[in-house]
């Protein structure tokens, strides 16, 4: 085939502080990538924001960049897919397309007292104490999933009540009918075809808190009760569909948008873990660990909801997530902050210097304590020091205990569903460590398998777009792409695993216990 006839995925992933632009051939090799960084606001104590016209001018900025070389035109691109940091949210103007707030990101805290008054709105309270008697008589897991519920600022729903309350005359406006609602898949596209489509995926749309994973549709009995209008919200679609047609003034020809998807649900997709079981761990600032939960909606007995992964054909395929907040901010922190190691890199070759920590335990937990621990007080803890202690010691006891957080999460998601794990596939830059990865297969006992690109969100949403539009013909097709991921196996001694095990749980219990 001529390279001019050649035909290529474009994949858009946008994430906390860039955004890429990445081409995919037949064969799912990288052949084009470009990338401008787009930094956030903070604008006051808690505020965390981008401004969306400007992430707008980033996107057809690096995809001008891309076609500026002549194999890689518009005309030359199947489709295109869309992937996305979740759950932040802006609003704009359905008549001009203007922008009436930022994009308010996921970790934006500035809702925590909205929060605290929607866990105690009497109405809301009701319906979860008549939820909890129904779900303990009948099991039905919505009835379960609504009396666990507890609102936090990661929520959409708490961070656009905030917003409508704040300012009485945009929820005026929204009751109208005037004013959009969108996470940042929905601004892409809006822009991307000059306002004809306002639409979304189930990945999206559920991550807000509005959408009801168990019925498939945008939650208007709770937004009734907040006093949010679902007027704003956009229509949701599989999530590999027809998105729409870039409009073609904007790149010299129209490009098929055939998938949007949720950035951790896009790494799922693209390590191929499409069965149920299937887990990934992406290991960049933060740590997620995903897992495949198949076709019924499952929850974790201990707070975890079930998130919709992506719906193909009308087939939902959903997942559990648990995450960690720190683990590169720890590691920069253990460097900038206390002069452990100067860069990563160096404190993965002072812990390579020594197999065993000599004793020596690290509870990362600087931000907190997540699933299933939950203690958001928590400080990280060390254990064991000696005057034998090095700092070789230190740093492998840092890479053992992130290992050791993640396994503590994946084991959660086990107890608390009985689905087994085979294999755990990584990606994000703090799993180029091979010291942590085998560490994370010795304490799991399973092989770990790393990508060879760290970033597998993009990945994922080059499948699901290459899916959408036949370039690919099936999931059997996509699993076959070649790969190259680097394996690997336990090997520690199962009672030196035990002893270590024990240990571990032993300092969580006392660093629990730590005011």
């Amino acid at each position: 085939m001529a390279a001019s006839k050649e035909k290529y995925i474009l994949s858009i992933d946008s994430g906390g502080s860039g955004i890429r632009a990445i081409l995919f051939d037949k064969k799912g090799r990288i052949v084009s990538r470009q990338y401008e960084k787009t930094p956030p606001i903070v604008s006051e104590p808690g505020a965390l924001e981008h401004d969306p016209e400007k992430l707008w001018q980033a996107l057809v900025s690096i995809l001008k960049k891309t076609f500026k070389n002549k194999k890689f035109q518009a005309a030359n691109v199947d489709s295109l897919g869309i992937c996305n940091q979740r759950g932040s949210f802006l609003l704009w103007d359905k008549t001009t397309g203007k922008p009436l707030t930022k994009l308010i990101s996921w970790a934006d805290v500035r809702a925590g007292k909205t929060s605290a008054q929607m866990n105690s709105n009497k109405i809301w309270k009701g319906i979860q104490f008549v939820s909890r008697i129904l779900g303990a008589i009948t099991g039905n897991p919505m009835m379960i999933a609504t009396y666990m519920l507890k609102f936090t600022t990661d929520h959409a729903s708490v961070r656009l009540k905030w917003v409508l309350d704040k300012d009485p005359e945009l929820r005026k406006r929204a009751k109208k009918g005037e004013i959009l609602f969108g996470t940042l898949d929905t601004w892409f596209v809006y822009k991307l075809t000059k306002g004809k489509e306002h639409i979304s995926d189930p990945s999206n749309a559920t991550v807000t808190g509005m959408f009801n994973p168990f019925q498939l549709q945008w939650n208007a009995p709770l937004c009734g009760i907040f006093n949010i209008p679902t007027k704003i919200f956009p229509n949701v679609k599989d999530t590999a569909a027809d998105f729409g047609i870039t409009d073609p003034s904007l790149f010299g020809a129209g490009i098929p948008i055939r998938a949007v998807v949720g950035d951790q649900m896009a790494a799922l997709f693209g390590h191929a873990c499409f069965e149920k079981g299937g887990v990934k761990i992406s290991q960049g600032s933060g740590a997620f660990v995903d897992m495949n939960m198949g076709d019924k909606p499952k929850l974790s007995k201990r707070g975890l909801f079930p998130l919709v992964a992506w719906r193909l054909a009308g087939k939902p395929t959903y997942m559990l997530e648990g995450f960690t907040g720190t683990v590169g901010t720890l590691i920069d922190w253990l460097g900038k902050g206390i002069g452990l190691s100067d860069t990563p890199k160096v404190l993965n070759e002072l812990a390579s210097q020594t197999n065993d920590t000599e004793g020596v335990i690290f509870v990362p937990t600087a931000s907190g304590m997540r699933y299933p621990h939950f203690n958001p007080n928590a400080k990280a803890s060390v254990f064991g020091l000696s005057l034998a202690t090095h700092r070789r010691h230190v740093a492998r006891a840092v890479l053992e205990g992130i290992a050791l957080s993640l396994f503590d999460i994946l084991e959660g998601i086990k107890k608390d569903t009985n689905v087994p794990v085979s294999s755990i596939m990584v990606d994000g830059g703090v799993s180029q460590s091979d010291i942590l990865l085998q560490c994370l297969a010795d304490f799991c006992n399973v092989e770990v398998k790393r990508a060879p690109e760290p970033d597998m969100t993009a990945t994922g949403a080059a499948y699901l777009a290459g899916l959408g539009s036949g370039y690919w013909k099936s999931l059997e097709e996509l699993s076959k792409l070649e790969r190259g991921y680097k394996i690997f196996k336990p090997k520690m001694d199962p009672k030196f695993r035990e002893l270590k095990l024990e240990r571990w749980h032993r300092a969580v219990q006392s660093t629990l216990r730590i005011d």
